[in-house]
């Protein structure tokens, strides 16, 4: 795979802004091959017609649909964001409800799957928000006081079982796991 196509990968996964020297970091290269590759990127997406376009402000990049799909992107988003939580975005918020805040691979390995877009949608729907605090190196991702209202409680504390289900033995394993394998490969 070419240095853009991993970038563009990353990019899409990430679905948020990454500075050139992040992604320099997550795919082990020196920032001037970043660039380059970036301005490759850039200068596909533009020449080939695709949905997606790679837009850079100062030393941040991220990927945004095509300004021509807007009409449909945007149909699609208030269908999503008005529509009936799946079970995948009512699991993520009971996890992060009852264990939260905790970063994107936390989440990922209590889900065991990939959760980046389920995390932008309900963000977008006002329910799970970025916290101030960071852990091995990722934001923390927690549930809104806007959840806990739309659910009729004040706070976690006030969730069925919370003490007993917040100290899960499985879930307290997952998570030194975690931790364990990120300390062997920094």
């Amino acid at each position: 795979m070419t240095l853009d196509a991993l970038i563009e990968a990353l990019l899409f996964a990430t679905s948020q802004p990454m500075s050139a020297r992040k992604i320099a970091e997550a795919v082990s290269q020196k920032p001037p091959e970043v660039e380059d590759a970036l301005n490759a990127l850039q200068e596909r997406l533009a020449s080939s017609g695709s949905g997606t376009r790679l837009v850079r402000s100062g030393q941040t990049a991220e990927l945004v649909t095509h300004p021509d799909a807007a009409e449909i992107v945007r149909a699609a988003l208030k269908q999503e964001l008005h529509g009936e939580l799946s079970k995948p975005s009512l699991e993520t918020l009971s996890i992060l409800a009852y264990r939260g805040p905790m970063t994107r691979p936390e989440l990922e390995q209590i889900r065991g799957v990939q959760s980046s877009l389920i995390l932008r949608n309900l963000m977008l729907r006002g329910l799970v928000e970025h916290k101030e605090d960071a852990r091995l190196g990722q934001p923390t991702y927690g549930v809104t006081v806007a959840f806990f209202k739309h659910i009729g409680l004040s706070g976690a504390e006030e969730l069925p079982d919370y003490s007993e289900l917040r100290g899960h033995s499985a879930v307290e394993q997952a998570l030194q796991e975690l931790v364990a394998s990120h300390e062997h490969s920094a």
